[in-house]
């Protein structure tokens, strides 16, 4: 099995496992799928916040989504300039993380009306003129590929309430706030029909604010992680936003910036995990059916989504000798029963595989998006490395965490 034209093999060979790997060709064309639908695209770095992988983005002109001043930071660090980068906090931000934002002129869409309220109190106090400030909007519905990421709708935190915004408008009033931007983002996992539906509801919220320079429709852009299944096609979204555009510059009289922000569909499929099959295990169900077990060195630790959302990842053997086709539950070494990397609704969930032999390596793939970034670690495992893969040519772009990296903070 090769990525790009690397062997698999020799890239485990080099680096060690686990390891994380990115295909730059998948990741590039991903970019030229994305980059003509909106005038300016944004990337969610909290998805994939590697130093090469922000400067990839960069050198295309994508702008900076961030939700904490150290990505900010770490999008600076990159080469990013300020009026790149829109910090769109979910529920709030300290009175020094106003400060920052306000000092290092950063762009700002208040999640809450505490947001809006504190990004307020810290201007005023420090006597800041404003360039305008943003505000995302809960339009009362969502939509996600588990009800973790559902990021919408009454039963998420995230937003201030569609039915809510006089109370926005007040506070802003009352700080001398300028509303020149509005924001929605309801979950990850939706079709076109509710980008539709939910981008439509954004522009009449948007029509309330007379000051308006800019709309941003959010993302959650479906990604198919089967690769037996056809990738969602994603230039049905253009016409729709086009129409957009055109309805809010009727209405204002003059240009509105349209944004998105596509969310993993950026770089979900670039990444790979690669680890090695460690042993196998058996055990019998109440029906007495026989359970099989390959257990590898890929953890939740390295890999949280399926144990976190129960989500599906392409899995492959790579070996000299495959049994055949089997149902077979993929672990990890951590401590927990829900340790799996085949699984759904908590609960383990075969899959037809070849049976591997310990010392086969195993690889997961669609693991660029919400991958390394949610890694941790738990059982004092040290965090893996990453590589970008670019034809035949491998670069380490982190290397693997020692023993000294884990305790140095310690006191």
């Amino acid at each position: 099995m090769n990525i790009e034209n690397v062997n698999v093999r020799n890239i485990a060979k080099q680096f060690g496992t686990p390891v994380y790997v990115y295909s730059l060709r998948i990741l590039r064309e991903s970019i030229a799928e994305i980059m003509p639908l909106s005038p300016v695209v944004r990337f969610s770095m909290k998805s994939c916040s590697n130093a090469k992988i922000l400067q990839e983005m960069l050198n295309f002109g994508i702008k900076i989504d961030a939700v904490s001043v150290p990505e900010i930071q770490r999008a600076l660090k990159a080469g990013y300039e300020p009026g790149d980068i829109c910090l769109t906090s979910d529920v709030f931000f300290t009175t020094e993380d106003a400060e920052f934002c306000l000092k290092n002129h950063i762009f700002c869409s208040c999640g809450s009306l505490g947001m809006l309220e504190e990004y307020g109190e810290t201007r005023k106090r420090l006597g800041f003129g404003s360039d305008g400030v943003s505000i995302r909007i809960n339009p009362g519905e969502g939509i996600g590929h588990s009800k973790k990421t559902n990021t919408g709708g009454p039963y998420s935190k995230h937003g201030i309430w569609y039915q809510n915004l006089e109370d926005a408008k007040a506070i802003a009033k009352k700080y001398e706030l300028r509303i020149v931007g509005v924001h929605t983002h309801i979950g990850s996992g939706g079709d076109m029909e509710h980008l539709s539906r939910i981008t439509g509801k954004l522009v009449e919220f948007a029509k309330q604010f007379p000051e308006l320079r800019s709309v941003n429709f959010g993302g959650g852009l479906p990604y198919e992680y089967d690769p037996e299944k056809p990738q969602v096609d994603i230039g049905d979204y253009q016409p729709i936003l086009e129409d957009r555009a055109r309805e809010l510059e009727e209405h204002f009289g003059r240009p509105i910036t349209c944004e998105i922000e596509p969310g993993r569909r950026f770089v979900a499929g670039c990444g790979y995990l690669i680890g090695e099959v460690r042993s196998l295990n058996q055990t019998l169900d109440e029906n007495n059916k026989r359970l099989n077990y390959v257990l590898t060195n890929i953890g939740f630790c390295h890999l949280l989504r399926p144990m976190a959302y129960g989500s599906y990842h392409p899995i492959w053997f790579v070996g000299d000798e495959l049994g055949e086709e089997t149902d077979l539950i993929v672990a990890g070494p951590v401590c927990e029963s829900g340790d799996l990397l085949t699984q759904k609704n908590e609960e383990p969930l075969a899959r037809r595989l070849p049976l591997p032999q310990r010392g086969d390596l195993v690889v997961i793939g669609g693991v660029g998006a919400y991958g390394h970034v949610m890694s941790s670690n738990y059982n004092s495992q040290p965090l893996i490395p990453e590589i970008m893969i670019e034809g035949d040519k491998m670069v380490q772009i982190r290397r693997r965490q020692t023993l000294d990296d884990l305790i140095r903070e310690e006191i």
